[in-house]
């Protein structure tokens, strides 16, 4: 063959371009995919982030692991949620049982929870602030314990007297995030929230010594209580009662330290008479706490059985309300609120100022006063009344 008619059958050879383009619509295929996985893993399932309860049999497998998920409205595109359950093994690890996820995950934290094998809990937060019958109402929601058995808990007289408290254990229950089996016994609840709230308080405690001095020579003719080893004392319960009145009357975390001050110089101060705090959110709380009790006090009453939501005259002059510090001097007869680890190191380090009195402003913050006279002008400049009158 001549070299001209090899350098035609060259020219003639079919290229191999084909392969290499079929390659790299395979590459960009499975990069799409690939893309697709990961989307699908980190994109949240369209819920309202409620607890969802979903039970896992003994011996599922991928399949049925899906299903139940599936049947319980916690996943979407069943059959790739599937293939990756085979895929990673996550149905061999998964919790059996109950198993407790909420409805707003990605398939992502899903996995990764089934393949922990923790799935059994419900994550619930309690703000600062929250009252027992805050707490109690959602715990019930989020499927820990029924509300009736919580409260129940927070009044037995055997925990009552373990922590030296009377009453109920409001105001040491600890605003935290808890990861919570579900159908918990609520002893265990209650026990676990007391028990965080006594270390974190006597750890702020012991870093503050002349606040409890002056905090039990304030509390010294507090009534006893028989209480265990465990007890809180006088002065533990004045600084945990005082704290729950500065986190239900702060608006903003910088004036938590100003607002304690206040509570204290009125409280201490030899000039200052009669001692009344003047919390409107004791007003409330005595309402609350009186209903629970059976005794629904007539001032309270807002209608069809529930509770006024704003205060009016005739609450602030009841004395029927033990908690009404309007009408009794001091603090009220226990906490109104469990109050956060801000608060309680509020207290027991509050400002030197010599304030008697603040208002809202409005913005969160407040305004303070050393007299009532200034007090009025600051009254009717961010609450534009004509008579201020003394309440903080």
């Amino acid at each position: 063959m001549s070299r001209a008619s090899r350098r035609a059958r060259a020219r003639a050879a079919p290229p191999r371009r084909p392969l290499w383009i079929a390659l790299g619509l395979l590459a960009l295929v499975a990069l799409g995919c690939a893309l697709g996985v990961a989307v699908y893993l980190r994109t949240p399932h369209r819920g309202r982030g409620r607890p969802v309860r979903v039970t896992i049999d003994e011996h599922a497998d991928a399949a049925a692991v899906t299903r139940a998920l599936w049947s319980a409205g916690t996943i979407h595109h069943p059959w790739l949620f599937h293939l990756l359950v085979a895929v990673t093994g996550a149905a061999d690890s998964a919790h059996r049982g109950t198993v407790a996820v909420r409805d707003d995950l990605t398939p992502y934290a899903l996995l990764r929870t089934l393949l922990r094998g923790a799935a059994g809990v419900v994550r619930v937060t309690i703000p600062e602030g929250y009252t027992r019958f805050d707490i109690a109402r959602r715990l019930d929601a989020a499927g820990v314990c029924p509300a009736a058995d919580f409260l129940a808990r927070t009044e037995e007289p055997a925990a009552l007297r373990r922590w030296g408290v009377a009453g109920s254990l409001e105001g040491y229950l600890f605003p935290d995030t808890y990861d919570l089996p579900p159908d918990s016994p609520a002893e265990r609840v209650v026990d676990r929230m007391v028990t965080e709230f006594a270390r974190r308080y006597r750890a702020l405690k012991a870093q503050h010594p002349d606040a409890i001095t002056r905090a039990a020579a304030l509390a010294g003719a507090s009534p006893a209580v028989a209480a265990g080893p465990d007890a809180f004392d006088a002065a533990d319960r004045f600084v945990v009662t005082l704290a729950s009145l500065v986190e239900r009357e702060t608006g903003s975390p910088d004036d938590r330290a100003h607002v304690a001050a206040v509570f204290w110089n009125r409280l201490r101060l030899p000039d200052f008479r009669p001692r009344l705090l003047q919390s409107d959110p004791t007003v409330t709380y005595g309402c609350a706490a009186m209903a629970a009790r059976g005794t629904a006090l007539p001032a309270c009453d807002g209608g069809d059985g529930g509770l006024r939501r704003t205060i009016t005259g005739a609450m602030l002059n009841d004395r029927a309300n033990p908690f009404n510090t309007y009408q009794h001097e001091g603090l009220p007869p226990g906490p109104i609120a469990n109050p956060g680890a801000r608060a309680l190191a509020a207290v027991l380090s509050p400002t030197g100022d010599q304030d008697l009195y603040f208002v809202a402003m409005g913005d969160g913050r407040s305004a303070f006063a050393p007299t009532l006279e200034e007090h009025r002008r600051n009254v009717q400049r961010y609450l534009h009344r004509g008579d201020a009158g003394v309440s903080p």
